[in-house]
C-alpha cells in the first residue's frame, strides 16, 4: 500500500518536472519569436527611415539644382533687360548724380536763410520729389496712350524752381560756371529721362506712318462733316452717345444721321431732289419729249442693259447714282411696280429691230400713216400701235416715226 502510494509519487513529480520543462521550452520559443518579430520591425523601421533619409537628401539636391537654375535664369533675365535697359540704366545714373548735389546745395541756401534743418530739408526734398512725380506720371501716361503735356508742365516747372535756386546761391562769384553747373544738375535728371523715353512708349511709336497718315485723314474727314453738316452731325453724336460704347459703327450711325435728319440716303437732300427734277425736265425738254416719255425710255435702256438697238445707245443720265435712277417727285425707275412692267413688255415685244441707222425708213412712215388714216388722226398715235403696224424696233425710232407723222397731220 505504502509502496504504491510512494511510487504514484515519484510518477506525479515526475509528470510536473515534464510539464514544467514543456512550459519553459513553449516560454522560450515565445520570447525568441517575439524577439525575432522586435528585431524584423527594428531592421524594417531602420530600413525606413534610411529611405525617407535618402528620399530627402534627393529632394533637397532637387531643390537646390532647381533654385540655382532659377538664379541663373533670373541673372540672365536680369542681364539681358539690362543689355535693353541701357538707356534706363544711364539715365537712373544720372538722375542720382544730379539729385545729391541738387539737394546739398539746395539744403545749403535753404539753411542759409536760418530755417530749420528738418524745414530745409522738406522743402529741398519737395522739389527734387516733385519733379520726379510728374516725370513717373507723364512716363505712364505716355505707355497708356493719354495725353502728357500737364505732366511735363509740372515736371519742368519744379526742375526751373530747383535750378533758380541752385544758381542763385551757388557759392563763388555770381553767374559763375558754378552756378551753371548746379542749375544743370537740377535739370539733367529730367532732361536725360526724357531722352531716354524719346520713342519708346508713345502712342506715335506703337503705330505705323500709314496708320498716322491714316488717322489724319480721318481727323480731316470728319472735321468736314462737323462744318460742313452740323445739323447731321450732332445727331450722329445723339446716336454714338445714346449706345453702348463701341455698339455701333460710326458710318452706319452716320447714315442713319443723314436719314433721320433728310429723309433720304446718304448724299441725298431736299435740294437735290429738286435738282434733278429740273434736270430731268430740261433733258425732256431738250429731246422734245415728256418727262414720262423720258423715264419710260430710260426704264427701257436700264432694262435692255443700255442696248439702244441699231441707232446706238439713247441719251439719258446715268443711273448709278445714290438713288438708282432718275426721279420725279420722288420716284425712281424701279417704282413703276408690276403693271408698269407688264406694259414695258407689251411696249418692247418685237421678234426683229426694224429701225435702220440714219433717216426713217419710208415704209415705215408709209404703215404710220396708213394706222393714222384708221385710227382718225396722228393725235391717237403711240408707241404701242407705231411699233405693231412697223413690226418693232428701237424705242427712239418708234418715237420718232409718231412724232414725225404727228407734225405731218398737225400741219396739213
Amino acid at each position: 500500500m505504502s509502496t504504491s502510494f510512494y511510487e504514484e509519487r515519484r510518477l506525479d513529480r515526475k509528470n510536473e518536472r515534464e510539464e514544467d520543462r514543456r512550459d519553459r521550452l513553449a516560454e522560450a520559443e515565445a520570447v525568441r519569436i517575439r524577439d525575432e518579430a522586435r528585431a524584423e520591425q527594428r531592421r524594417k523601421d531602420e530600413e525606413a527611415r534610411q529611405e525617407e533619409a535618402r528620399r530627402l537628401r534627393a529632394e533637397r539636391k532637387r531643390e537646390k539644382a532647381r533654385g540655382k537654375a532659377e538664379r541663373k535664369k533670373a541673372r540672365a533675365e536680369l542681364f539681358a533687360k539690362l543689355g535693353k535697359e541701357g538707356d534706363t540704366v544711364g539715365a537712373l545714373i544720372v538722375m542720382a548724380c544730379g539729385i545729391v548735389p541738387a539737394l546739398y546745395f539746395q539744403l545749403r541756401a535753404l539753411n542759409g536763410e536760418d530755417l530749420p534743418g528738418i524745414i530745409s530739408l522738406c522743402l529741398a526734398v519737395m522739389l527734387e520729389a516733385g519733379a520726379w512725380v510728374a516725370t513717373v506720371s507723364g512716363e505712364r501716361a505716355k505707355r497708356e496712350g493719354r495725353p502728357v503735356g500737364r505732366f511735363r508742365v509740372v515736371m519742368w516747372a519744379c526742375a526751373s524752381f530747383a535750378a533758380v535756386i541752385n544758381y542763385s546761391h551757388a557759392p563763388g562769384e555770381s553767374g559763375g560756371w558754378l552756378a551753371w553747373v548746379l542749375a544743370a544738375a537740377s535739370f539733367a535728371g529730367v532732361f536725360f529721362w526724357e531722352v531716354r523715353g524719346w520713342g519708346r512708349h508713345g502712342t506715335k511709336a506703337t503705330r505705323t506712318k500709314a496708320q498716322r497718315k491714316e488717322d489724319r485723314r480721318r481727323h480731316r474727314h470728319d472735321r468736314k462733316r462737323r462744318r460742313r453738316f452740323p445739323a447731321v452731325y450732332n445727331r450722329y453724336t445723339d446716336i454714338l452717345t445714346a449706345h453702348p460704347y463701341g455698339t455701333v459703327d460710326t458710318e452706319t450711325a452716320w447714315r442713319d444721321a443723314w436719314r433721320d435728319t433728310h429723309g433720304a440716303d446718304i448724299a441725298v437732300t431736299a435740294g437735290v431732289v429738286a435738282h434733278r427734277g429740273r434736270a430731268d425736265k430740261a433733258l425732256a425738254a431738250a429731246h422734245g419729249v415728256g418727262v414720262e416719255t423720258l423715264m419710260v425710255e430710260q426704264l427701257l435702256d436700264d432694262v435692255f442693259n443700255g442696248d439702244g438697238g441699231d441707232d446706238g445707245p439713247s441719251a439719258r443720265r446715268s443711273s448709278k447714282g445714290p438713288t438708282g435712277g432718275p426721279t420725279k417727285g420722288g420716284r425712281g425707275a424701279k417704282t413703276l411696280g408690276r403693271k408698269g412692267k407688264q406694259a414695258l413688255g407689251r411696249l418692247t415685244g418685237r421678234t426683229a429691230p426694224k429701225a435702220p441707222i440714219g433717216p426713217l425708213d419710208p415704209a415705215d412712215l408709209d404703215r404710220v400713216r396708213a394706222l393714222a388714216d384708221i385710227l382718225g388722226g396722228g393725235a391717237k398715235l403711240s408707241i404701242k400701235n407705231v411699233g405693231e403696224a412697223v413690226g418693232g424696233g428701237n424705242t427712239r425710232y418708234l418715237m420718232a416715226l409718231r412724232d414725225t407723222v404727228k407734225a405731218e397731220r398737225k400741219n396739213a
